[in-house]
């Protein structure tokens, strides 16, 4: 299970789109963020997961969902989010910050926006 607030809020805009993302919401009760990797440009958040997620495989072994846009009143920046899966599995989230330096800690004021092209245009904002 997700912990942070701000990943599993990412991850369901970015699980939410064509029948892959769909699908791929199953295996959300079987991972947890393993390691966080800040590099100033951004973030990679690696995922671990139990052995009842192999039930959950989406057919494209190599999925790449992006087109979530990021934004904060808490840090002059603007990042996307792109989720990557391998052998059909949540693998890895990268965050990319295309304006500022991303900050070293999870984000609490935030509004996070689908912004790919078909999309539902869903808009997830906080304010803590």
């Amino acid at each position: 299970m997700i912990k942070s607030k701000y990943i599993s809020d990412i991850l369901e805009l970015l699980l939410d789109g064509d029948i892959d993302g769909l699908s791929a919401k199953q295996q959300l009760p079987f991972i947890t963020e393993d390691d966080f990797e800040y590099t100033g440009g951004g973030l990679f958040v690696r995922f671990s997961y139990s052995n009842k997620i192999i039930n959950y495989k989406v057919l494209n072994p190599d999925l790449i969902l992006n087109g979530v846009k990021i934004q904060t009143t808490e840090f002059p920046i603007e990042a996307d989010a792109t989720l990557f899966f391998r052998n059909g599995l949540i693998n890895h989230l990268e965050i990319w910050c295309y304006l500022g330096d991303y900050p070293k800690q999870d984000l609490t004021k935030y509004t996070l926006t689908q912004i790919w092209e078909n999309s539902n245009g869903k808009i997830i904002t906080t304010e803590y």
